[in-house]
């Protein structure tokens, strides 16, 4: 797939016990496949502490990464070309 924004890292959500409990950033992404398709089950290592919310060591969580964007990239003629071909029907 080509990209067409900026790609600033990759933040990983934290899920524990079907809720959101927080989130870190990395660099380079940790798996091939990104968003919800990418979720996957890990055991800390560590205790996790997030604001108020705190994750004991050995626990299962659910981790799902994604991207984080920024501008679109190429020249102004081919942002407004692409941004047009986005408002097209879908079913003609």
């Amino acid at each position: 797939m080509k990209t067409e924004f900026e790609i600033f890292g990759y933040s990983v959500d934290i899920y524990y016990r079907g809720k959101y409990y927080g989130c870190y950033t990395i660099e380079q992404p940790d798996r091939e496949v990104l968003g919800y398709s990418g979720r996957t089950e890990e055991i800390l290592t560590e205790n996790w502490i997030y604001k108020n919310k705190k994750i004991k060591a050995g626990q299962t969580v659910t981790t799902e990464c994604y991207p984080l964007c920024g501008r679109m990239i190429g020249t102004l003629d081919q942002k407004i070309k692409r941004l047009a071909e986005s408002k097209q029907p879908f079913n003609k």
